[in-house]
């Protein structure tokens, strides 16, 4: 018989959602959200189906994360086996002091955790022991989890050093990623003297640089003047890059403001050739797998963990210094020879198809498997 597994996180991510479904196969698993969206637009939104939910009785406390007074009597009628918390948050320690009477394997999910540098947006800085006394005794205080799952080795290896998680109890596993529809776009057959389209995916914030792709586009340009950008359409730094582009008259810029769906988002990937990602940090974007299986050349900052695998230089893209002539010359590497685009984008897609739904949620099951929670 099937165990019960229940996973209790932020919001309900898409991506998660349908991860939840991949998981029927080995479990009967249910996703529970805080919220539906919350900052995210609202074309995020997709049906939750019957495994996936919003908790009644949820909110946040400003500082001090979310909560759901619904969530015990959903634990009641649903006797789950396994629980993944989504998170360190004072909440989540509240029902692993509770549900640890039970009998209830426990697990936490967690990116690396940093520092908040301000509008709530995280700085580039991991919470250490040197640093961050206070916070670390905090989440020493999940001491009884049966299994620590860091998004990603820098994660993984955060909780071992500056948390003393045991290093047995520590794995690693990868982001759920809904790539499947990208595997059905055609590769970029292009030619020089086409129009090349440059795709700027991430949100308008700092540590996504959008003024610096704008930069490496005007620079683009003037080299090669039949290209186009599109770039996200929301973030507190849309004003900055309106003046941007009006103060150099760049032509060809276009805001993505016509995404209808969740579900049709790939194909603003679809008519995109570059991915650009000119990042001060990141934890494995998740644009990047995008790009990839869409069969996209792409050009990345070295300051993104847990690409290894997806993302070798000059393989299936470039990955380059914060300098706006190096990513600029990247790009102009696939306009005059544009056979890298077919080179990059056959060996992107093999790199990734690891990452597709199916073959994470197998790799979930072995974990658990490996490490007791399925007694």
């Amino acid at each position: 018989m099937k165990k019960k597994l229940v996973f209790i996180g932020n919001k309900a991510a898409p991506y998660q959602v349908k991860l939840c479904d991949a998981l029927q196969e080995y479990f009967k698993a249910q996703f529970w959200f805080y919220e539906y969206v919350g900052e995210r637009p609202e074309w995020w939104k997709i049906p939750l189906g019957e495994n996936s939910k919003v908790m009644k009785f949820s909110g946040r406390f400003k500082g001090k994360g979310y909560y759901s007074f619904g969530l015990f009597w959903d634990l009641i009628k649903f006797k789950p086996d396994i629980i993944i918390l989504g998170g360190f948050m004072r909440w989540h320690l509240l029902i692993l002091k509770i549900i640890k009477f039970f009998n209830i394997k426990v697990a936490i999910m967690s990116e690396p955790l940093r520092n908040v540098k301000n509008d709530r947006e995280e700085s580039s800085e991991l919470v250490n022991k040197k640093t961050c006394s206070e916070k670390i005794k905090f989440f020493k205080a999940f001491s009884d989890i049966d299994l620590y799952i860091g998004m990603g080795e820098l994660a993984k290896n955060q909780f071992i050093r500056e948390f003393d998680f045991l290093k047995e109890n520590v794995v690693s596993l990868p982001y759920p990623q809904d790539i499947e529809e990208y595997y059905k776009h055609p590769l970029r057959e292009k030619k020089k003297g086409d129009k090349f389209t440059i795709l700027h995916a991430n949100r308008l914030i700092d540590r996504y640089s959008p003024l610096f792709t704008l930069e490496v586009f005007n620079r683009v340009s003037k080299i090669y003047p039949n290209v186009e950008l599109y770039m996200n359409n929301s973030g507190p730094l849309k004003s900055k890059c309106v003046e941007y582009i009006e103060e150099n008259n760049l032509k060809n810029v276009k805001f993505l403001d016509d995404i209808d769906s969740w579900n049709n988002m790939h194909l603003i990937y679809k008519k995109s050739d570059i991915l650009v990602l000119p990042c001060t940090y990141s934890n494995g974007n998740g644009t990047i797998l995008e790009a990839h299986a869409s069969g996209m050349g792409v050009v990345i900052s070295k300051q993104i963990n847990n690409i290894k695998r997806s993302s070798i230089n000059e393989k299936d893209c470039f990955i380059c210094d914060l300098k706006e002539e190096e990513f600029a010359e990247s790009i102009l590497k696939y306009i005059n020879d544009p056979k890298l685009l077919i080179l990059h984008g056959i060996n992107g897609r093999k790199l990734v198809e690891c990452r597709k739904n199916s073959h994470v949620a197998k790799l979930y099951y072995e974990t658990f498997k490996k490490h007791g929670l399925l007694y």
